[in-house]
Order: C-alpha cells, then sequence, then structure tokens
C-alpha cells in the first residue's frame, strides 16, 4: 500500500515539474512535412542576432470564428517560439479592441479593420474584426495591419528583425537611358521592393559594382558596345541581374500587329546559354482582351480569349516560384538553352501549358480566328529562366514580358506577377535565404471529400467493427478457457 502511494506521489510531482518548467519554456513538435509550425533556420539565427528589447502588441477580437480563432493561436504561438529563441527582452501584449478607446487606440497605431460574414444556426451576420499587430524593436515600429490565412507569418516577422539588425538594405540599381520603364507605370513593385531594398537608378556609362542587383526593365532603345561591356565586367565580378524584356511587341487598335524589338541585351543572354526567339508565345489557358464588336447599327464591346495573353501555371520547383498559383504575360517570347563555353548553368523558371505553341514574327492579330489544335503544336515554351554561374557566384534571371508587372495587368488580380518579380530580385540580393520564408503560410488539414459508396462502406464499418471485435474477443477468451479445463481434466496437469 505505502509503495502504490510513494508510485502516486512520484508520479504527481512529475506532472507538476513538466508543466511548472513549461509556463517559462515553450516548446512543440512540428510533424508536418514542410515544417510550416516550426522557425526556420534564418529565423533563428536573426532573432539570435537582435540586441534590441521588443514589445508586440497583438490587436485581435475576442470572440472570432473557429477558423480565425486557429490562425490568432498559431500567430500568438509563432511569437513565443520567437520570444524563447530572442536573447533580450521579449514581451507579447493581447489586446482586445472592445472599446471604442481600444479600436481608436488600434486604427491610429495602423491596425485594419475588416468585417466577416458568419452564420450561426439560422442566422447570418456580419462581424468586425480585429487582426494585426505593432513591432516595437527598439526605437524602430512596424506594423502587420491584418493578418490572414496569405500572410506569410514567419517572413513577415523575421523581416522585421533582419532590418533592425541589417543597418544597410541592399542596392537595387533601375539601369536608366534606353526608355526603360518609369516607375508611375510600376508603382506596386516599386512599392513592394522599396521595402527590402534601397532603390537608385543605373548608368551603364560608370562602373555598376556597388549594386547588389541591377534590374533592366522594359528597354525600348539599344545599349551601346561599351554598355554592354560594363554589364559584363559586373557579372564577372560576382553581379546579379535581373531582366524583363518586352521583346515581342503587340500593338492592339488601328494596327493589330506585332513586331520584335531587339535591345542588344539578347545578345549578351546568348553568350551565356540562353536565346530568346524571334516569335510569340500563343496559350490555350489565356486571358482575356476588350474588342469593339458590332452588330447591326448597335456598338457594344465584348471580352474574347487572347492565346498571345498566356497564363502560366507550370513552374519549375525553386526558392523564386514556391507558392506562386499563376502569372499573365501579354506578348511573350519563348526562351531555348543553347550550348555555349560558357560556365552559366540553365533553369527554367516558368513554361507555357501543354496546349501552347509558337507563332513566329511578325504577326497579324485576328481577333474572329478559330483557334484549332494545329495552332498549339508546340507545348511547355519556357518563359523566364534563371542563368546562374558557380565560379564566380553571378546569377540573372530572365523573363520575356515586361508589362508583366505594369500596374495595368498587375491591378487585374495578377498579384502573382509582383511576387515573382520581388522574389527574383530577393533571391538575387540576399544571402541570408530569408526569400525561403516568403511563400511560407499558416494552413490547416482539411479532409478530402469521398463519394457516397466510400460514405457507406465507413459508416458500415464504424458500427460493425468495435461489434465484431468485441465478439472476436469474447471467442478468442471462451477457447482459452476451454482449452485450460480440457488440460485440468488430464492425469498429471499442474495449471
Amino acid at each position: 500500500m505505502k509503495k502504490i502511494i510513494k508510485n502516486i506521489i512520484y508520479t504527481l510531482s512529475v506532472v507538476l515539474l513538466i508543466n511548472t518548467i513549461s509556463c517559462f519554456i515553450f516548446f512543440r513538435w512540428d510533424f508536418t512535412a514542410n515544417k510550416r509550425y516550426s522557425l526556420g533556420k534564418v529565423s533563428k539565427n536573426i532573432i539570435q542576432k537582435n540586441q534590441e528589447p521588443v514589445t508586440v502588441d497583438f490587436y485581435v477580437t475576442e470572440d472570432l470564428p473557429q477558423n480565425m480563432q486557429k490562425l490568432a493561436k498559431e500567430f500568438h504561438a509563432l511569437l513565443k517560439e520567437y520570444k524563447s529563441l530572442s536573447n533580450t527582452y521579449f514581451t507579447i501584449n493581447i489586446i482586445h479592441p472592445d472599446t471604442p478607446e481600444k479600436e481608436l487606440k488600434a486604427t491610429q497605431a495602423g491596425i485594419d479593420v475588416f468585417f466577416q460574414e458568419i452564420r450561426e444556426k439560422d442566422l447570418e451576420k456580419v462581424q468586425r474584426i480585429f487582426m494585426g499587430a505593432v513591432f516595437h524593436v527598439g526605437k524602430k515600429q512596424a506594423v502587420i495591419p491584418r493578418i490572414t490565412f496569405e500572410t506569410p507569418l514567419e517572413y513577415r516577422i523575421t523581416s522585421l528583425f533582419k532590418q533592425v539588425s541589417d543597418t544597410l538594405k541592399p542596392t537595387v540599381g533601375l539601369v536608366r537611358g534606353h526608355r526603360e520603364s518609369t516607375l508611375t507605370h510600376i508603382p506596386q513593385f516599386i512599392n513592394e521592393l522599396s521595402h527590402l531594398t534601397e532603390i537608385q537608378f543605373v548608368d551603364l556609362n560608370h562602373s555598376p559594382d556597388k549594386y547588389n542587383v541591377i534590374c533592366i526593365i522594359d528597354p525600348k532603345d539599344n545599349f551601346s558596345a561599351y554598355e554592354l561591356e560594363q554589364l559584363e565586367k559586373y557579372l564577372a565580378k560576382g553581379g546579379r541581374l535581373f531582366i524583363a524584356l518586352n521583346h515581342a511587341i503587340g500593338q492592339l487598335g488601328d494596327r493589330n500587329n506585332g513586331f520584335i524589338n531587339p535591345t542588344g541585351i539578347e545578345d549578351l543572354l546568348e553568350k551565356k546559354g540562353l536565346k530568346i526567339k524571334y516569335d510569340f508565345v500563343v496559350d490555350n489557358n489565356c486571358g482575356t482582351i476588350a474588342i469593339n464588336q458590332q452588330y447591326g447599327y448597335i456598338n457594344f464591346q465584348s471580352n474574347i480569349s487572347f492565346p498571345y495573353v498566356p497564363i502560366i501555371t507550370n513552374f519549375s520547383k525553386h526558392t523564386i516560384t514556391q507558392g506562386l498559383k499563376s502569372l499573365l504575360l501579354p506578348f511573350a517570347s519563348s526562351i531555348e538553352q543553347i550550348k555555349t563555353s560558357s560556365a552559366y548553368i540553365f533553369t527554367p523558371l516558368a513554361k507555357t501549358s501543354s496546349i501552347s505553341g509558337i507563332q513566329q514574327a511578325p504577326v497579324f492579330f485576328d481577333f474572329q480566328k478559330q483557334w484549332t489544335q494545329k495552332d498549339f503544336n508546340h507545348p511547355h515554351n519556357t518563359v523566364a529562366a534563371l542563368l546562374t554561374n558557380e565560379d564566380n557566384n553571378s546569377s540573372i534571371v530572365t523573363i520575356t514580358d515586361a508589362d508583366f508587372i505594369s500596374d495595368d495587368i498587375v491591378s487585374s488580380c495578377a498579384t502573382d506577377n509582383i511576387k515573382f518579380a520581388v522574389n527574383s530580385i530577393e533571391w538575387l540580393a540576399d544571402n541570408s535565404g530569408l526569400i525561403q520564408l516568403r511563400n511560407k503560410f499558416t494552413t490547416f488539414s482539411f479532409l478530402e471529400p469521398v463519394n457516397n459508396h466510400t460514405k457507406e462502406f465507413l459508416k458500415y464499418l464504424n458500427f460493425l467493427l468495435p461489434i465484431v471485435l468485441i465478439i472476436s474477443g469474447i471467442l478468442i477468451h471462451y477457447r482459452q478457457q476451454q482449452k485450460k479445463r480440457l488440460n485440468r481434466s488430464r492425469p498429471g496437469n499442474l495449471d
């Protein structure tokens, strides 16, 4: 009896000790395949380097829908992981904006309010929701205005700490002098890039060595031999290039034709093993354009599918393209790998679908054309590619459309276009590996739907299996007892 009491006391003591330790040390096991619920090596290194005190004000509505509650708990758990690794003062304040004063404080801090329709039993209501965080790191302040399932939480938090620990941002140079895209033409791209880098203009008549990445976006005029030589020298010293060319020009309106506009950059790329062909890519998976049509005396506008505006959904497995769903590329050309003596390695990043083709330039756009399978006889055309040179650590990302990051295209819900461009430049500029976190989202697993036959099978299995197991257990026990009785009836048997 005393031994049993001692065991109980020992067990209770161990449980109490474990619970006490867990109050001060945060730890959890992550069994997911992509480790979505644990901090990556980059995040651990950056938070441990931070020497500034951290205070996080997490503004969250108290009575959230069930799916939002899961997201809020996951964000809080993520903050606790950062806190457990931090070497400085780290405070997490959970604030419920349940009064007008607290709501005003949240909005003044930069937290967005949004509304979500909720169905409870037979009632529907629209709930006002706050879910965002304000980070105070030393004397600096940064805000995540709204936390959703599309927010890469670990990337956003780690990038905040990296900005504090790194006094200098990577320098990105935008080449000028060849009628490139203006900043007003690509405002969303510039806004997103400015959070991560310092943007400057580049004149290739002077040495570009100080730039981490040089961007060539939509040049219309030719590059001189001296400018191309400057780029060659820059690459030889380990430089990184992001090149977006409007190689194939489509003119819609009075002319309705397409032609090729070479700038000299194509020659530089061809020496490295990447050839941009003189063609237009067409794809059955495509966007639409609005055209004017006439029916009798009535003029009206209608949207038609336009294969010259392919929607790209075929991506290679690379950090740059991880998490991307689609790209919208109006008037793109195909890319071909060619053999050269160069040490650059060719890696396709994005390709057209299996029902796609190419048309040699020049082309005429016939809006009444009836497209057939014969028009899509050249599948899987590369439209974006990466060149890497391990000898000097230089890299080049090339995409054969520059308008894909223009405000007109991006505002048509082609949000992944900006992600691809920013991912490319960040990958080129970043040696810490932070880019790998950019497409790491919080997701929750759901059961896959099943058909009616499977449902019926599972229903009867759930009902009958326990009964069969119980009866089987009884029969096995009965047989064992019967065998024992039989053995006991035999002379000389010992139990």
